[in-house]
Protein backbone atom coordinates (compact mmCIF):
# COMPACT_ATOMS: atom_id res chain seq x y z
CA UNK A 1 0.00 0.00 0.00
CA UNK A 2 1.84 3.10 -1.21
CA UNK A 3 -0.76 5.83 -1.64
CA UNK A 4 -3.54 7.75 0.11
CA UNK A 5 -6.04 6.07 -2.20
CA UNK A 6 -4.88 2.65 -1.00
CA UNK A 7 -5.20 3.74 2.62
CA UNK A 8 -8.79 4.91 2.04
CA UNK A 9 -9.67 1.65 0.30
CA UNK A 10 -8.26 -0.41 3.19
CA UNK A 11 -10.14 1.74 5.73
CA UNK A 12 -13.38 1.05 3.87
CA UNK A 13 -12.80 -2.72 3.86
CA UNK A 14 -11.98 -2.78 7.59
CA UNK A 15 -14.98 -0.57 8.40
CA UNK A 16 -17.29 -2.92 6.46
CA UNK A 17 -16.23 -5.71 8.82
CA UNK A 18 -16.87 -3.53 11.86
CA UNK A 19 -13.21 -3.66 12.94
CA UNK A 20 -11.38 -1.05 15.00
CA UNK A 21 -7.94 -0.17 13.68
CA UNK A 22 -5.07 2.28 13.37
CA UNK A 23 -3.10 2.73 10.17
CA UNK A 24 0.52 2.80 11.32
CA UNK A 25 2.24 3.47 8.01
CA UNK A 26 2.60 2.33 4.43
CA UNK A 27 1.21 -1.18 4.12
CA UNK A 28 0.77 -1.68 7.87
CA UNK A 29 -2.43 -1.68 9.95
CA UNK A 30 -2.91 -2.39 13.66
CA UNK A 31 -6.30 -4.13 14.16
CA UNK A 32 -7.59 -4.25 17.71
CA UNK A 33 -9.80 -7.32 17.29
CA UNK A 34 -8.75 -10.89 16.59
CA UNK A 35 -9.22 -11.36 12.82
CA UNK A 36 -8.50 -15.05 12.61
CA UNK A 37 -10.93 -17.38 10.82
CA UNK A 38 -13.96 -15.88 9.08
CA UNK A 39 -12.90 -12.23 9.46
CA UNK A 40 -9.47 -12.92 8.01
CA UNK A 41 -10.92 -14.66 4.95
CA UNK A 42 -13.46 -11.87 4.38
CA UNK A 43 -10.72 -9.26 4.66
CA UNK A 44 -8.48 -11.21 2.29
CA UNK A 45 -11.27 -11.38 -0.32
CA UNK A 46 -12.13 -7.70 0.13
CA UNK A 47 -8.52 -6.59 -0.31
CA UNK A 48 -8.06 -8.90 -3.30
CA UNK A 49 -11.05 -7.28 -5.01
CA UNK A 50 -9.30 -3.89 -4.88
CA UNK A 51 -5.95 -5.27 -5.99
CA UNK A 52 -4.32 -5.58 -2.56
CA UNK A 53 -3.04 -8.55 -0.60
CA UNK A 54 -3.29 -9.59 3.05
CA UNK A 55 0.12 -10.80 4.12
CA UNK A 56 0.56 -13.46 6.78
CA UNK A 57 4.14 -14.55 6.28
CA UNK A 58 6.60 -12.57 8.41
CA UNK A 59 9.25 -12.66 5.67
CA UNK A 60 6.83 -11.34 3.05
CA UNK A 61 5.75 -8.59 5.45
CA UNK A 62 9.38 -7.59 6.06
CA UNK A 63 10.11 -7.47 2.33
CA UNK A 64 7.03 -5.32 1.77
CA UNK A 65 8.24 -2.96 4.51
CA UNK A 66 11.62 -2.68 2.76
CA UNK A 67 9.90 -1.80 -0.51
CA UNK A 68 7.65 0.74 1.14
CA UNK A 69 10.56 2.48 2.89
CA UNK A 70 12.42 2.71 -0.44
CA UNK A 71 9.34 4.09 -2.22
CA UNK A 72 8.56 6.54 0.58
CA UNK A 73 12.17 7.74 0.69
CA UNK A 74 12.49 8.25 -3.07
CA UNK A 75 9.03 9.35 -4.19
CA UNK A 76 7.34 11.00 -1.24
CA UNK A 77 9.91 12.31 1.22
CA UNK A 78 11.77 15.60 0.84
CA UNK A 79 13.68 15.17 4.12
CA UNK A 80 17.38 14.50 3.77
CA UNK A 81 18.62 11.21 5.20
CA UNK A 82 21.80 12.06 7.09
CA UNK A 83 23.12 8.50 7.28
CA UNK A 84 23.86 5.76 4.78
CA UNK A 85 20.63 4.24 3.41
CA UNK A 86 21.58 0.75 4.61
CA UNK A 87 21.92 2.10 8.18
CA UNK A 88 18.68 4.05 7.78
CA UNK A 89 16.82 0.90 6.66
CA UNK A 90 18.34 -1.18 9.43
CA UNK A 91 17.31 1.39 12.05
CA UNK A 92 13.77 1.67 10.67
CA UNK A 93 13.17 -2.09 10.65
CA UNK A 94 15.29 -3.03 13.68
CA UNK A 95 17.18 -5.72 11.75
CA UNK A 96 20.81 -6.07 10.70
CA UNK A 97 21.25 -4.92 7.12
CA UNK A 98 23.03 -8.12 5.95
CA UNK A 99 19.95 -10.11 7.02
CA UNK A 100 17.60 -7.70 5.20
CA UNK A 101 19.78 -7.73 2.08
CA UNK A 102 20.03 -11.52 2.02
CA UNK A 103 16.28 -12.01 2.51
CA UNK A 104 15.38 -9.45 -0.14
CA UNK A 105 17.75 -10.95 -2.73
CA UNK A 106 16.58 -14.49 -2.02
CA UNK A 107 12.89 -13.70 -2.48
CA UNK A 108 12.94 -10.86 -5.02
CA UNK A 109 15.81 -12.00 -7.22
CA UNK A 110 17.43 -8.57 -7.05
CA UNK A 111 19.31 -6.58 -4.44
CA UNK A 112 17.97 -3.77 -2.26
CA UNK A 113 20.56 -1.49 -3.89
CA UNK A 114 19.27 -2.28 -7.38
CA UNK A 115 15.67 -1.82 -6.25
CA UNK A 116 16.61 1.57 -4.78
CA UNK A 117 18.52 2.62 -7.91
CA UNK A 118 15.60 1.62 -10.15
CA UNK A 119 13.23 3.85 -8.18
CA UNK A 120 15.70 6.74 -8.03
CA UNK A 121 16.20 6.64 -11.80
CA UNK A 122 12.45 6.43 -12.39
CA UNK A 123 12.02 9.49 -10.18
CA UNK A 124 14.83 11.24 -12.07
CA UNK A 125 13.01 10.58 -15.36
CA UNK A 126 9.83 12.01 -13.87
CA UNK A 127 11.59 15.17 -12.64
CA UNK A 128 13.40 15.61 -15.97
CA UNK A 129 10.08 15.34 -17.79
CA UNK A 130 8.50 18.03 -15.59
CA UNK A 131 11.39 20.37 -16.43
CA UNK A 132 11.13 22.31 -13.16
CA UNK A 133 14.55 21.28 -11.78
CA UNK A 134 18.03 21.26 -13.29
CA UNK A 135 20.03 18.02 -13.41
CA UNK A 136 22.15 19.38 -10.55
CA UNK A 137 19.04 20.00 -8.44
CA UNK A 138 17.67 16.55 -9.27
CA UNK A 139 20.98 14.95 -8.22
CA UNK A 140 20.79 16.79 -4.89
CA UNK A 141 17.08 15.95 -4.45
CA UNK A 142 17.76 12.24 -4.96
CA UNK A 143 20.79 12.29 -2.65
CA UNK A 144 23.48 11.63 -5.26
CA UNK A 145 27.02 12.68 -4.40
CA UNK A 146 27.37 14.45 -7.76
CA UNK A 147 25.77 14.99 -11.16
CA UNK A 148 28.33 12.58 -12.61
CA UNK A 149 27.15 9.86 -10.21
CA UNK A 150 23.52 10.38 -11.25
CA UNK A 151 24.44 10.47 -14.95
CA UNK A 152 26.44 7.24 -14.65
CA UNK A 153 23.60 5.32 -12.97
CA UNK A 154 21.00 6.86 -15.29
CA UNK A 155 22.89 5.70 -18.39
CA UNK A 156 23.34 2.17 -17.00
CA UNK A 157 19.61 1.80 -16.31
CA UNK A 158 18.01 3.76 -19.18
CA UNK A 159 20.69 3.30 -21.85
CA UNK A 160 21.10 7.01 -22.53
CA UNK A 161 22.38 9.97 -20.49
CA UNK A 162 20.06 12.47 -18.72
CA UNK A 163 21.00 15.14 -21.29
CA UNK A 164 20.06 12.78 -24.14
CA UNK A 165 16.81 11.94 -22.34
CA UNK A 166 16.09 15.68 -22.06
CA UNK A 167 16.78 16.11 -25.77
CA UNK A 168 14.41 13.27 -26.59
CA UNK A 169 11.75 14.72 -24.32
CA UNK A 170 12.15 18.23 -25.78
CA UNK A 171 11.82 16.96 -29.34
CA UNK A 172 8.75 14.89 -28.47
CA UNK A 173 7.03 17.81 -26.73
CA UNK A 174 6.74 20.84 -29.00
CA UNK A 175 5.68 24.24 -27.57
CA UNK A 176 2.12 25.24 -28.57
CA UNK A 177 3.30 28.42 -30.29
CA UNK A 178 5.59 26.41 -32.58
CA UNK A 179 3.00 23.85 -33.72
CA UNK A 180 2.20 24.36 -37.39
CA UNK A 181 5.28 26.46 -38.15
CA UNK A 182 7.29 25.66 -41.26
CA UNK A 183 10.87 24.45 -40.93
CA UNK A 184 13.62 27.08 -41.07
CA UNK A 185 15.54 27.72 -44.29
CA UNK A 186 18.43 25.39 -43.38
CA UNK A 187 15.99 22.54 -42.78
CA UNK A 188 14.28 23.23 -46.10
CA UNK A 189 17.61 23.20 -47.88
CA UNK A 190 18.41 19.85 -46.30
CA UNK A 191 15.05 18.42 -47.37
CA UNK A 192 15.36 19.77 -50.89
CA UNK A 193 18.87 18.39 -51.16
CA UNK A 194 17.79 14.86 -50.31
CA UNK A 195 14.91 14.00 -52.58
CA UNK A 196 12.76 11.02 -51.74
CA UNK A 197 14.19 8.76 -54.44
CA UNK A 198 17.74 9.33 -53.19
CA UNK A 199 17.01 8.68 -49.51
CA UNK A 200 18.24 5.55 -47.75
CA UNK A 201 15.49 3.30 -46.44
CA UNK A 202 16.57 2.27 -42.96
CA UNK A 203 14.90 -0.28 -40.67
CA UNK A 204 15.59 0.17 -36.94
CA UNK A 205 14.69 -2.80 -34.72
CA UNK A 206 14.92 -2.52 -30.92
CA UNK A 207 12.59 -3.43 -28.03
CA UNK A 208 13.85 -0.51 -25.91
CA UNK A 209 11.39 2.27 -26.90
CA UNK A 210 13.53 5.11 -25.53
CA UNK A 211 16.71 4.07 -27.33
CA UNK A 212 14.72 3.28 -30.50
CA UNK A 213 13.13 6.75 -30.53
CA UNK A 214 16.42 8.49 -29.81
CA UNK A 215 18.15 6.63 -32.65
CA UNK A 216 15.27 7.42 -35.01
CA UNK A 217 15.48 11.14 -34.17
CA UNK A 218 19.24 11.21 -34.68
CA UNK A 219 18.89 9.76 -38.18
CA UNK A 220 16.00 12.10 -39.00
CA UNK A 221 18.05 15.12 -37.85
CA UNK A 222 20.96 13.93 -39.98
CA UNK A 223 18.70 13.85 -43.06
CA UNK A 224 18.74 11.63 -46.11
CA UNK A 225 16.94 8.68 -44.51
CA UNK A 226 13.50 7.11 -44.66
CA UNK A 227 13.12 5.51 -41.23
CA UNK A 228 10.86 2.68 -40.19
CA UNK A 229 11.00 1.34 -36.62
CA UNK A 230 10.03 -2.04 -35.17
CA UNK A 231 9.96 -3.40 -31.63
CA UNK A 232 10.26 -7.07 -32.59
CA UNK A 233 12.07 -9.07 -35.23
CA UNK A 234 8.79 -10.57 -36.41
CA UNK A 235 7.41 -7.12 -37.31
CA UNK A 236 10.60 -6.29 -39.19
CA UNK A 237 10.53 -9.51 -41.20
CA UNK A 238 6.88 -8.95 -42.09
CA UNK A 239 7.91 -5.67 -43.77
CA UNK A 240 10.92 -6.95 -45.75
CA UNK A 241 8.89 -6.65 -48.95
CA UNK A 242 9.45 -2.86 -48.64
CA UNK A 243 13.11 -3.52 -49.59
CA UNK A 244 15.10 -1.70 -46.91
CA UNK A 245 18.62 -0.67 -47.89
CA UNK A 246 20.04 -1.36 -44.39
CA UNK A 247 18.72 -2.92 -41.18
CA UNK A 248 20.02 -2.06 -37.68
CA UNK A 249 19.15 -4.81 -35.18
CA UNK A 250 19.33 -5.03 -31.41
CA UNK A 251 21.08 -8.18 -30.13
CA UNK A 252 18.40 -8.76 -27.43
CA UNK A 253 14.96 -8.41 -29.00
CA UNK A 254 13.04 -10.50 -26.47
CA UNK A 255 13.49 -8.50 -23.27
CA UNK A 256 9.90 -7.22 -23.33
CA UNK A 257 8.09 -9.93 -25.32
CA UNK A 258 9.76 -13.08 -23.99
CA UNK A 259 8.46 -15.25 -26.83
CA UNK A 260 9.78 -12.90 -29.52
CA UNK A 261 12.74 -13.79 -31.74
CA UNK A 262 16.18 -12.74 -30.56
CA UNK A 263 18.36 -10.44 -32.63
CA UNK A 264 20.41 -13.34 -33.98
CA UNK A 265 17.30 -15.35 -34.87
CA UNK A 266 15.95 -12.30 -36.69
CA UNK A 267 19.27 -11.83 -38.48
CA UNK A 268 19.29 -15.47 -39.61
CA UNK A 269 15.74 -15.13 -40.95
CA UNK A 270 16.58 -11.92 -42.82
CA UNK A 271 19.63 -13.54 -44.43
CA UNK A 272 17.57 -16.59 -45.38
CA UNK A 273 14.94 -14.42 -47.10
CA UNK A 274 17.31 -11.89 -48.66
CA UNK A 275 21.03 -12.40 -48.20
CA UNK A 276 21.86 -9.05 -49.84
CA UNK A 277 20.34 -6.79 -47.15
CA UNK A 278 23.17 -5.46 -44.93
CA UNK A 279 22.41 -5.82 -41.21
CA UNK A 280 24.27 -4.08 -38.38
CA UNK A 281 23.98 -5.51 -34.86
CA UNK A 282 23.59 -3.29 -31.78
CA UNK A 283 24.12 -4.36 -28.17
CA UNK A 284 24.94 -2.94 -24.75
CA UNK A 285 27.42 -5.82 -24.32
CA UNK A 286 31.00 -4.77 -24.95
CA UNK A 287 32.21 -8.35 -25.40
CA UNK A 288 34.40 -9.61 -28.23
CA UNK A 289 32.74 -13.05 -28.21
CA UNK A 290 29.31 -11.46 -28.80
CA UNK A 291 30.68 -9.38 -31.67
CA UNK A 292 32.33 -12.45 -33.26
CA UNK A 293 29.09 -14.44 -32.89
CA UNK A 294 27.18 -11.71 -34.75
CA UNK A 295 29.73 -11.65 -37.57
CA UNK A 296 29.46 -15.44 -37.87
CA UNK A 297 25.74 -14.92 -38.44
CA UNK A 298 26.59 -12.59 -41.36
CA UNK A 299 26.16 -9.22 -39.67
CA UNK A 300 28.10 -6.48 -41.48
CA UNK A 301 29.36 -5.04 -38.20
CA UNK A 302 28.74 -4.86 -34.45
CA UNK A 303 28.19 -1.61 -32.51
CA UNK A 304 28.12 -1.19 -28.73
CA UNK A 305 25.34 1.04 -27.36
CA UNK A 306 27.20 4.02 -25.92
CA UNK A 307 27.65 7.74 -26.52
CA UNK A 308 29.53 7.12 -29.80
CA UNK A 309 27.10 4.53 -31.21
CA UNK A 310 25.45 6.91 -33.69
CA UNK A 311 28.80 8.08 -35.07
CA UNK A 312 29.91 4.46 -35.51
CA UNK A 313 26.65 3.61 -37.28
CA UNK A 314 27.07 6.56 -39.67
CA UNK A 315 30.59 5.43 -40.57
CA UNK A 316 29.47 1.84 -41.16
CA UNK A 317 26.52 2.98 -43.30
CA UNK A 318 28.86 5.21 -45.34
CA UNK A 319 31.17 2.23 -45.89
CA UNK A 320 28.26 0.01 -46.97
CA UNK A 321 26.98 2.62 -49.44
CA UNK A 322 30.46 3.25 -50.83
CA UNK A 323 30.96 -0.48 -51.36
CA UNK A 324 27.55 -0.84 -53.02
CA UNK A 325 28.33 2.08 -55.34
CA UNK A 326 31.69 0.57 -56.29
CA UNK A 327 30.04 -2.80 -56.89
CA UNK A 328 27.48 -1.23 -59.23
CA UNK A 329 30.20 0.60 -61.12
CA UNK A 330 32.19 -2.63 -61.44
CA UNK A 331 29.13 -4.51 -62.70
CA UNK A 332 28.45 -1.75 -65.22
CA UNK A 333 32.06 -1.94 -66.45
CA UNK A 334 32.00 -5.77 -66.69
CA UNK A 335 28.78 -5.70 -68.70
CA UNK A 336 30.53 -3.60 -71.30
CA UNK A 337 33.70 -5.66 -71.54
Amino acid sequence: MVSTRCKIAVKEELTKLGLHFNIIGLGEVDVMEDISGKYREQLRIGLSNIGLELMDDSRAILIEKIKNIVIESVHHSTASVKINFSHYLSDKLNHDYPYLASLFSEVQGTTIEQFLISHKIEKAKELLTYGELTITQIAFRLKYSSVAHLSSQFKKVVGISPSQFLKLKNIRRKPLEEIGKYPNSSSLEMLNGAREKNKIKLFLVDDDPIFLKLLELQFIEHGGFIIKTFTTGELCIASLSEDPHIIILDYHLNSVVKTAMTGLETLDKIKYLDDKIPAIMLSSQDKIEVAVDCLHHKAVDYVVKNETAFLRLKKIITTILTYNKMEKQLNWFEDRM
